[in-house]
């Protein structure tokens, strides 16, 4: 039988990429057979084999409910009805998501007719190619199979999905492209996380590829259920119903859900996570679901987290209050046992310097919490806290953590799991790969100020070991040398180098030039120049050799001392161990520059990213950088103090904009965020 199709040409147009990802329209689906009061849900999806080479993720999709169907003098209002998208009864606009999935899309169903007491069968084929190819809208024509059956039938609703869209539509169309969350792994995961209410009521029975969904699959215990008070601005009482679910292995987050009911449906319309440094880390893993029948919906379908107004604020206020109340309460074994941790003599921590991040305590109070729950060190095995409270810490920063853990340790793989989630946290572990970092440098900061401006650099013994502190800090010179500390990979360049040197830097220091400090005396007098190079890939081809001369403590940079840098970079340069594959970098330091030399260097524009410039080639490849000493520490120090304030500001974590976000909590208490995050798709 033909039929007519009334539509409009924007809905037309909506149809094949109305949803934010073909996960959503495949819940528009489930969301259809749900309203149609179906009790099972039957999703087949044919997947590729691994062994089989296939452009598509997913060769074809099944969703049949046994909810009402649509009986066939019903078809063209419920089914072919473009023009209307909320049809009393019907499918509304979704009916027809799944063509954003698949370019070939069969309805199948069997519905009831009250008034005849007849069954009917209709099948009904859509193609996208056919209704793109039709240019007037009042000519499109669908060629269904529909039949009155005789007898007593089950009713449902069959979508069939096939041709579903190849990568090359999907690069014109990324709304095209099939969702991680529909893949095999992910599917059963991801449709429980938008349905658990009515999975665990079991309202609805889920089944996917022959295996029901069963609450037991991914809850642990019964949902907990609370019904609040939440007070408006203008005083009105609203009751928030607030459902916490705790999983057995999906996720290891805390997130939160905002739902409003979409035509008998709970909907997602905002999403958060909840973190907190108090919390228990074996507490991991909760959905919290949250809905309102009265709330003012402009609201709760818009409420963000950053520069909301006032009701947005305190709506926000009240949702993180009760999380805390909720989670305080789970979390006194946890509190306790930090109580005993913070006062036992093995705790790295006692002493607050020996923290070089925030972060980093609160991560070792979580693992050595999981590592008491496994082998009571407080009761049973008290000696070995001497061993392992070290090797926690040390493996925290080398990131190994989880493999020590699961070798030495011999922790079940479910611990190690929250142990891996625990250093999985890009961010906590920056912080605490940042942190550490800074730290070191600024010791080695200490050491080369030492060396070089304070009266140990005068003596012989302290200042021969400048040369191999420099080899293992010559981010120093520049932030294009942070942690390079490759030597020269090229015997033959650097004897190269190091013959020209000792021709060109032949000049002693004499008085007449101003050239020499009288400040230093007696056996510093006989310390000589040194000087080290050092090699550093820039991309694939071309490499930068850094040659850095160190003036003698006696010596002041003057004029002949910068002549001897610059015929040093010429011979660099006509030499014919030179390649184009070569930037180099020539740096002259000392402890001083006398005053004639500092009036020219100040005269010479700097280009950014070297305040030491002094020359560079025609090429652009050859720079020469004229420094003391003092400057080099100064610029590095207030680097890396700029950096440690900025980390001091970061690594408070979960501190993080407290006094915006938490004006009413008290801080000694409760510290958390509730941090907004998209709606999964």
């Amino acid at each position: 039988m033909k039929r007519k199709v009334s539509a409009t040409t924007r809905l037309l147009h909506d149809l094949f990429t109305q949803y934010p990802s073909t996960f959503i329209a495949f819940c528009e689906l489930l969301n259809n057979a749900i309203q149609a009061h179906a009790k099972n849900i039957d999703i087949k999806i044919d997947y590729p084999s691994s062994s089989e080479i296939s452009l598509n993720l997913i060769r074809r999709i099944e969703v049949k409910d046994d909810g009402i169907g649509v009986y066939l003098d019903d078809i063209q209002d419920k089914l072919l009805d473009f023009g209307d998208s909320a049809k009393k009864g019907g499918k509304g606009i979704g009916r027809f998501a799944a063509l954003q999935i698949g370019s070939n899309v069969v309805i199948e169903t069997v519905g009831y007719d009250q008034n005849s007491k007849r069954y009917s069968r209709s099948i009904i084929p859509f193609n996208e190619q056919y209704i793109k190819s039709v240019k007037k809208i009042e000519d499109l024509e669908i060629d269904t199979d529909e039949k009155v059956l005789n007898g007593n039938h089950n009713t449902y609703y069959k979508v069939i999905i096939d041709h579903i869209y190849d990568p090359s539509i999907v690069g014109r169309n990324q709304k095209r492209k099939i969702s991680e969350r529909l893949l095999e792994p992910n599917l059963a995961n991801a449709i429980f996380e938008r349905y658990p209410i009515v999975i665990f009521n079991k309202t609805v029975r889920f089944k996917i590829n022959g295996k029901i969904l069963k609450p037991d699959d991914f809850i642990e215990g019964e949902p907990i259920r609370h019904t609040l008070s939440y007070v408006d601005k203008k005083g009105k009482e609203h009751a928030l119903y607030f459902t916490f679910i705790q999983l057995k292995s999906t996720i290891e987050e805390i997130k939160v859900f905002l739902t409003t009911k979409n035509a008998g449906v709970d909907t997602i319309v905002w999403g958060f996570e909840f973190e907190a440094d108090w919390l228990d880390p074996t507490s991991k893993g909760w959905f919290v679901y949250i809905h309102s029948d009265n709330l003012d919906t402009d609201l709760y379908r818009n409420l963000e987290l950053e520069g909301m107004d006032n009701r947005g604020h305190d709506f926000r206020m009240f949702i993180k209050d009760r999380l805390n109340d909720f989670f305080k309460a789970k979390n006194k074994k946890f509190d306790d046992f930090l109580a005993k941790l913070r006062k036992d003599n093995y705790y790295p921590y006692k002493n607050p310097e020996n923290a070089t991040s925030k972060s980093k305590v609160v991560l070792f109070d979580k693992v050595a919490y999981l590592v008491e729950e496994r082998y009571n060190l407080f009761t049973v095995n008290k000696p070995l806290r001497e061993i392992i409270y070290p090797l926690i810490d040390r493996t925290i920063v080398t990131g190994e953590l989880d493999e020590v853990l699961k070798k030495i340790l011999r922790l079940e793989n479910k611990t190690v799991k929250q142990f891996k989630s625990l250093l999985d946290r890009a961010e906590i572990e920056d912080i605490i790969d940042f942190s550490e970092r800074v730290s070191k440098k600024l010791e080695d900061l200490n050491l080369l100020e030492k060396l070089t401006c304070t009266e140990i650099s005068k003596h012989i013994a302290e200042r021969k070991e400048l040369h191999k502190v420099l080899e293992k800090m010559v981010w120093v010179f520049g932030e294009q040398y942070l942690d390079n500390t490759t030597l020269l990979s090229d015997t033959n360049l650097e004897n190269n180098l190091k013959k020209l040197r000792g021709k060109i830097f032949t000049y002693k220091p004499d008085k007449k030039e101003d050239n020499i400090s009288e400040e230093v005396k007696g056996t510093a007098k006989s310390i000589t120049d040194l000087f080290l190079y050092s090699e550093k890939p820039i991309d694939g081809v071309k490499r930068e050799i850094l040659v850095v001369e160190l003036k003698a403590p006696k010596v002041k940079i003057s004029s002949i001392e910068i002549q001897q840098a610059m015929k040093y970079a010429r011979q660099i340069e006509e030499s014919p161990f030179y390649t184009e594959d070569m930037n180099v970098h020539i740096i002259l330091i000392s402890t001083d520059i006398n005053k004639d030399t500092q009036f020219n260097i100040k005269g010479i524009q700097k280009p950014r990213g070297n305040p030491f410039f002094y020359f560079q080639n025609e090429n652009k490849n050859i720079v020469v950088s004229v420094m003391r000493w003092a400057q080099v520490i100064e610029i590095n120090k207030r680097k890396l103090n700029y950096l440690s304030g900025r980390l001091k500001i970061k690594d408070i974590d979960v501190e993080e904009k407290i006094n915006n976000d938490f004006s009413e909590i008290s801080f000694d208490k409760v510290r958390s965020t509730l941090r907004k995050v998209a709606i999964p798709q």
